[in-house]
Parts: structure tokens; C-alpha cells; sequence
């Protein structure tokens, strides 16, 4: 740890001066002893080896950013202001990591919500359709047979209501009327059938909290 250290100490205000000329040979000669020192701060932090290069990576370009306005003040200074730069890229570094990390999990917590409603949107779908079947068999037996053809072909098999009409030899409008006669039918039924289900499911619940206040 002391390598690095006291080679950025003993930097000449002589080599930082040419440095801050745009001296390229001198820039290489100062940036080795700057990685050195940035390093050593890194090991002391206990950092691994890949988040200590990426910390020297980014100091440096600060580095070179702001060399030029570099004041040296005395024994110390020089590490004093790289040690802050590195502090600054290692926070950054941190607030990063943990804005993805929050990212991430406000992306899978979408998700899951999507999928939560795409499960509920499916799940009411299906119960419809239960209700409906139960209501078609309750419907079928309240109404005539050529009643119930014209609103099965035309409504569920989706066949033409000329073409059935015709072939059941009735009035157009006596079709259409005979469907719609089935449709308020079955609407009404299902509606029925989805007051009995609550009605069902709040005296469940009601025997839950009476089972669970009891105990």
C-alpha cells in the first residue's frame, strides 16, 4: 500500500507542472503513479479487483478532466484530491448498482402485476363461461325447440339468419325476435346464477370469521 502512496507524495510540482502543459510523456509517467495511489485506496476498501479497476478507470478520466485546474498545496495534497475523486466514483458507482437493482425489481414487480391480472382476466373469463353453459341448460328447457335452433345457429354457430330462416320456413323477423327472446333469457340467468354465487361466498365468509372469532 505505501508504494503507490509515496510515489504520488514525491510527484514533483516540476512533473505536475508539465503535466498541466500538455506534456504527454510526463502525463504517462504522473497517470502510473496516480493509478498506483488509486489502487492502493481501492485494496484498502476491500474492493475486488474488477470494481477497483472500473473505480481507477473512471477516476483517471476525472482525473484528466480536471488536472489543469489543480492547485498544489503542499505534501499530501495531490493524494488528499485523488482519494476524493476515487470516493466520488465509488459512490457513484453504489447509486447506480442500486438505481438498477430498483429498476429491476419495479420491472419484475410490473410484471407480476400483468401476469396477476392476465390470470384474473382468464379466470373471470372461464366463470363466465360456466355461467353461461348453466345458464343455456336452464333457458333450453323453458323454450321451444325452433325457438332455441334459431338462436343457436344464428347466435352461437353463426350462420347466416336469411339462411336459416329460410330453411325453417319463418319470417325473418320472427328469427330475429325468437333470438333476442333467448338472449334477455339467458342474461337474466346468468345474472341470477352470479347473485347466488355471491350470496354463497359472503355466507362462507361468514362462517370463516365466525369459525375464527370463535377460536
Amino acid at each position: 500500500m505505501q508504494r503507490g502512496s509515496q510515489r504520488v507524495s514525491d510527484t514533483s510540482v516540476g512533473l505536475l507542472g508539465r503535466v498541466q502543459q500538455g506534456d504527454t510523456e510526463a502525463w504517462r509517467d504522473f497517470a502510473a503513479r496516480c493509478c498506483d495511489s488509486i489502487q492502493d485506496w481501492c485494496r484498502w476498501r476491500h474492493m475486488h479487483s474488477l470494481e477497483a479497476d472500473d473505480i481507477v478507470q473512471n477516476s483517471m478520466l476525472v482525473v484528466l478532466k480536471k488536472i489543469g485546474g489543480f492547485t498544489h498545496s503542499g505534501r499530501g495534497s495531490l493524494r488528499a484530491w485523488l482519494r476524493a475523486i476515487a470516493w466520488r466514483c465509488w459512490s457513484d458507482a453504489i447509486a447506480r448498482a442500486s438505481r438498477s437493482q430498483a429498476e429491476e425489481l419495479n420491472g419484475q414487480y410490473e410484471l407480476a402485476i400483468d401476469e396477476i391480472a392476465l390470470l384474473d382476466e382468464r379466470y373471470e373469463q372461464l366463470r363466465r363461461m360456466d355461467l353461461v353453459k348453466r345458464a343455456m341448460v336452464l333457458v333450453r328447457q323453458r323454450v321451444r325447440n325452433s325457438t332455441w335452433e334459431m338462436f343457436y345457429r344464428t347466435a352461437i354457430g353463426n350462420e347466416s339468419g336469411i339462411k336459416v330462416a329460410a330453411e325453417m320456413q319463418v319470417p325473418l323477423y320472427i328469427l330475429y325476435a325468437s333470438r333476442s327472446r333467448v338472449q334477455r333469457l339467458l342474461q337474466r340467468e346468468v345474472r341470477m346464477l352470479e347473485l347466488l354465487e355471491e350470496s354463497s361466498e359472503d355466507h362462507r365468509q361468514l362462517n370463516a370469521d365466525f369459525r375464527e372469532s370463535a377460536e
